[in-house]
């Protein structure tokens, strides 16, 4: 029986396995044109797995070999480096392939080209070098290696090294191009997280092989949640058949629910854990992106942005850097989230219930909601937003607080950036089994509020409901401020909160 594997690289045999069939073409048409390329991603995202599917998709033909330089980063000398090189390899064809080799005695690397030759007369086979890592290695070596392959580039075909193959975590272009490496930046491949279709794949070849079922909705959710991120996929996929819904014929939304909870406040998962660690290193950046999203531009020369892209934190989207994985956003949030101590006796006093904004249907009454949460800022504001209005995510904070404060105690939930569509909505609700959609924007020009608007009609159109509100922080409104409009058959309710309170001294 096989499994949801949450550590790679898969064993196909037992492991769920996606298959990637495009970039599999991409990649042999590359080898069987003699190209040498890089492939790179972010860690967990499976372009170890990958190449290992490439050595058995090319093994009857080919000579594949496959080492990693995760060791080398210590070595310096370049006879360590020829001794662990050549080891390797041997080890490659010992453990991986089965066959006894005894690699031709070299003493530097310049005598790299002799190695491979003899490796060719030996098996008979044109060899594809693949090495992973590769970034790792000490800069000295790196380039006199890169000097080797570049000699060998130049007549490849009469060393029979058909391709090689450089993997890293991010970009090699640089260091290639300085070096002047055969490896053109054109031919460049990146593993992408899998798509939708390639989630609920994974997700099926479970519900075939054991008869257990994903309700839609949770496959749903594993989609939204993960964005397709392979390891935090797997791993969610894994929590939910090995404990939360173990033994039972359906897995819920009650079951993802848990898992969910879990991963953001019980367990040490390797993936978040990695993603918080790598976040603190450049914590102004993030709260930057997280809390004033889409001001940051990507860009990859920037060295704290390539910092967090190459460890998987954030992503290029459309121009912007953003958290791509909203489960990642979301324990990212919750650890850089503004800190509004002592609020919630404000918020919520002894007289305070939930009871008043349900409709008699069961439904959430979420204009009343507002109202009541505008009399707390009309209270609390001045203390609150003096001096924050510089971070969007202030407001958002704030709003969310204040929401689970009260949907909560009525068993609801609010999240934060939840995927709707091809897009991301601001906070989402979910009461009482129907969904309530918020956008929330601070100190927007004319064009961004109705850009803001037609967002939100399209987010409501793709979640198939008939209304969602905005909510419009301002320092430069007079006062508070309430606005429905209809398009067609869908309803906006537009609220403008005022951030701007002139004597903070007089309140309390």
């Amino acid at each position: 029986m096989r499994r949801f594997c949450t550590s790679g690289p898969v064993d196909r045999k037992t492991c769920y396995y996606v298959e990637r069939p495009e970039l599999m073409k991409e990649a042999i048409d590359h080898i069987e044109n003699w190209r040498y390329f890089t492939v790179s991603a972010p860690r967990q995202t499976g372009k170890t797995t990958f190449l290992n599917d490439i050595v058995e998709k090319i093994k009857d033909k080919y000579l594949p070999i496959f080492i990693s330089f995760e060791s080398f980063g210590n070595i310096k000398i370049e006879e360590k480096f020829i001794k662990q090189f050549t080891k390797k390899i041997k080890n490659f064809f010992d453990f991986n392939m089965k066959i006894e080799f005894e690699p031709k005695k070299i003493a530097a690397i310049s005598d790299l080209d002799e190695y491979i030759m003899d490796i060719n007369e030996k098996f008979g086979k044109e060899v594809i070098l693949m090495i992973d890592e590769f970034e790792i290695l000490e800069e000295k070596l790196m380039n006199e290696f890169l000097h080797v392959i570049r000699d060998i580039y130049h007549s490849r075909q009469g060393y029979k090294l058909r391709s090689v193959i450089l993997i890293s975590v991010g970009y090699l272009s640089g260091v290639l191009e300085d070096n002047a490496s055969p490896f053109n930046i054109a031919e460049h491949m990146e593993v992408p997280y899998f798509t939708k279709e390639q989630v609920y794949d994974l997700l099926n070849q479970h519900e075939k092989e054991t008869g257990q079922t994903f309700d839609d909705k949770v496959k749903e959710l594993i989609w939204e949640n993960a964005a397709g991120q392979p390891g935090l996929t797997n791993a969610l996929a894994y929590d939910l058949v090995a404990k939360k819904a173990k033994g039972e014929k359906i897995i819920t939304e009650k079951h993802f629910e848990k898992t969910l909870y879990d991963f953001m406040h019980q367990y040490i998962d390797k993936n978040i854990s990695n993603i918080i660690s790598k976040a603190e290193k450049e914590k102004e950046l993030i709260m930057k992106i997280l809390f004033e999203p889409e001001s940051v531009e990507f860009n990859i020369y920037d060295e704290r942005i390539n910092y967090l892209y190459l460890n998987g934190v954030i992503d290029n989207c459309e121009g912007k850097c953003c958290v791509r994985v909203p489960l990642y956003y979301k324990a990212l949030y919750d650890r850089f989230k503004p800190q509004i101590n002592g609020e919630k006796n404000y918020m919520a006093t002894i007289k305070d219930t939930i009871k008043p904004y349900i409709k008699e249907d069961g439904s959430l009454e979420l204009n009343k909601l507002l109202k009541r949460y505008i009399e707390y800022i009309k209270q609390r504001g001045a203390i609150m937003f003096k001096g924050r209005n510089y971070y969007e995510g202030v407001y958002q904070y704030n709003l969310d607080q204040f929401l689970s404060l009260y949907i909560e105690a009525g068993e609801g939930k609010v999240y934060p950036e939840t995927q709707v569509g091809g897009g991301r909505i601001d906070l989402l609700i979910n009461f009482n089994n129907k969904e309530y959609l918020i956008e929330v924007k601070a100190n927007i020009t004319g064009n961004e509020y109705e850009k803001a608007k037609k967002q939100l009609i399209e987010y409501i159109k793709r979640k198939r409901l008939k209304e969602g509100w905005l909510i419009v922080y301002s320092s430069s409104i007079e006062d508070f401020e309430y606005i429905l409009e209809k398009y067609e058959d869908k309803k906006l309710h537009i609220w403008f909160i005022k951030t701007n309170f002139e004597v903070p001294s007089k309140i309390v």
